[in-house]
């Protein structure tokens, strides 16, 4: 038989062939010692069907009484069969690698990638390499499964492996997910997560903070703030109108002139002197919107009544949370707020982050943010969500965001996010199949995805990145912090 023809490897749900052309750019880049991962990086395969196609190129030159031109690693024993037949080659389906499979980074991806945990099929370890863009075009990850599938689990590995990796996290933790109390302790002793209870320290952002991005002054701040809260509390065009006036209203107070920009560098009001603003349009009889403005400011007073924004120096900001050298993972618990209050807390502080990353510039990868549960969140067109996700990555932010019910998601998260982690979950539509497929190479149909993603057990899930798919175990904390106490 030629020993380059073609090849066929059977992935377990479908015969993937390789081109004879594949098979000479693999031995050609192995004999500039290109290592196995790279090799399959760069070809879209797995690392373990090149290590089975090098190990048959060098089993067939030893026929030949050939030496090959390098050696394969004399721990990697595949089974192959040669049938001759149609000059093709068949690896079995069976796992290629009897040696168990390191937990963590290995010599191979120590450098750019984040162990995920085991495939189920071939026991090989699988990395995510967010911080590699010629590997994936952005850092975010999203998170899908039903509950009980082992997501909250699968993020404290993640941010674990991060943390290992000197990338620091922020959790918004609106739930009660991230509780001290309920984390793992291998979590707790190698992340060191600290938490900050935004209820009762009060909030450290000004809303109506002017950044140097705000092309327009006040006028860009009222537009943001009215934003937010019309996403929330469904204002409608009347009531939106009259919060953007008594936002303007409170910086004419303050001396800030949205039409004089030398009076843009003037302290900042607070939201404290947004509602006294608010309250003397609702009681001003010759405001047109008077009724209004009494009916906005009813509508919002449980907002003021219950958000404290921290004055002075505070206790947590974005700098320290990516300067702190100890403690990794940050929890920004929303614990006791109502939950419309909560909603609009966490949109100023992701709209306080695009502006901080703004004025910070561009930068590689290092923060993760952490959004679970979204179906509190809001993807809608022009908001902070949609910036970050299409143009965070830039700035040197990842977004994590997860929750159970995959319409959750706007199409632009689902195109914005070049990773996803899916644990069993109801697809009925296969809404979430036909995309996914998309994505996947080695997938070849929805239908296989769909039936693929509806039974997996616990702390199983389909694994997509750099376009491919790969089922996979997450493994545990224990045997990860095997491997970290080694290193």
């Amino acid at each position: 038989m030629p020993l380059l023809g073609r090849l066929g490897i059977c992935s377990g749900l479908a015969m993937v062939r390789i081109d004879r052309s594949v098979v000479e750019e693999i031995a050609r880049l192995h004999a500039e010692e290109v290592d196995a991962s790279q090799i399959a990086n760069r070809l879209s395969l797995k690392k373990m069907q090149v290590v089975a196609i090098l190990a048959h190129l060098a089993m067939a030159a030893g026929q030949r009484h050939e030496p090959p031109e390098k050696s394969v690693s004399a721990n990697i024993s595949p089974r192959i069969e040669v049938l001759g037949i149609d000059d093709e080659l068949n690896i079995a389906d069976e796992p290629l690698v009897s040696a168990p499979s390191p937990v963590g980074k290995d010599s191979d991806d120590i450098e750019d990638g984040f162990f995920v945990g085991d495939d189920v099929e071939f026991s090989d370890p699988i990395y995510w390499r967010p911080t590699v863009p010629s590997a994936v075009p952005n850092p975010h990850l999203m998170i899908m499964g039903e509950s009980g599938s082992g997501k909250t689990y699968a993020i404290q590995c993640l941010l674990s492996e991060l943390a290992n990796g000197q990338i620091p996290s922020v959790i918004f933790d609106y739930g009660q997910g991230f509780d001290l109390a309920t984390l793992d302790p291998i979590f707790l002793r190698y992340a060191k997560p600290i938490e900050y209870r935004l209820g009762d320290e009060g909030i450290p952002i000004n809303p109506l903070q002017l950044f140097p991005s705000d092309a327009q002054g006040p006028k860009s701040v009222a537009s943001r703030v009215s934003d937010i809260f019309d996403a929330v509390y469904q204002l409608g065009a009347i009531q939106r109108k009259v919060l953007i006036d008594a936002i303007l209203k409170t910086f004419e107070c303050a001396g800030i002139e949205y039409e004089d920009r030398s009076t843009w560098t003037k302290p900042t009001p607070g939201m404290a002197a947004l509602q006294e603003a608010l309250d003397e349009l609702a009681g001003d009889k010759g405001y047109p919107s008077s009724k209004n403005a009494l009916n906005l400011a009813a509508r919002l007073t449980t907002f003021f009544m219950l958000t404290s924004f921290a004055t002075g120096e505070a206790r947590w900001s974005w700098h320290t949370a990516m300067a702190d050298s100890e403690h990794k993972v940050n929890i920004l618990q929303f614990r006791g707020l109502e939950g419309k209050t909560q909603r609009v807390l966490v949109e100023m502080l992701l709209w306080h982050l695009f502006a901080f990353l703004r004025g910070r510039g561009q930068g590689k990868l290092n923060l993760y943010c952490v959004l679970d549960e979204a179906h509190h969140l809001s993807f809608r067109d022009g908001g902070p969500i949609d910036h970050l996700l299409r143009e965070a990555r830039k700035f040197g932010i990842g977004i994590i965001f997860a929750s159970q019910q995959p319409d959750d998601f706007s199409p632009a998260a689902y195109s914005n996010s070049a990773s996803k982690l899916v644990f069993q979950t109801t697809d009925a539509t296969q809404r979430v199949a036909r995309f996914l497929a998309a994505k996947c190479t080695n997938y070849d149909s929805p239908d296989q995805i769909h039936h693929a993603i509806a039974s997996l057990q616990r702390g199983t899930a389909l694994f997509i990145s750099e376009n491919r798919g790969h089922l996979v175990k997450i493994i545990d904390l224990q045997k990860r912090s095997t491997h970290w106490e080694s290193l």
